[in-house]
């Protein structure tokens, strides 16, 4: 709205005052829909385990490397 303008007669302005009182208030600490990622609503998740890593990370981790160490042994023009 332009500087002057004046909502018209009978409808609510929405740019300040107190909710109207149909709106459902926010739960800060409440329970929490898990159709939501916890991460958009602020709160982060503790890694539950922090320990040995799988076998299945360990062994990508040597084939990335494995492929790594190849390349650079046979690149072209090196």
């Amino acid at each position: 709205m332009a500087p002057g303008d004046d909502p018209p007669e009978g409808s609510s302005d929405m740019s300040g005052g107190s909710p109207p009182p149909d709106t459902p208030a926010l739960a800060p600490h409440g329970p929490m829909d898990p159709a939501v990622e916890s991460v958009w609503l602020g709160r982060r998740r503790t890694p539950v385990h922090l320990g040995r890593p799988r076998v299945s990370t360990l062994l990508m981790l040597a084939a990335f490397v494995a492929v790594l160490v190849i390349y650079i042994a046979l690149r072209p023009g090196g």
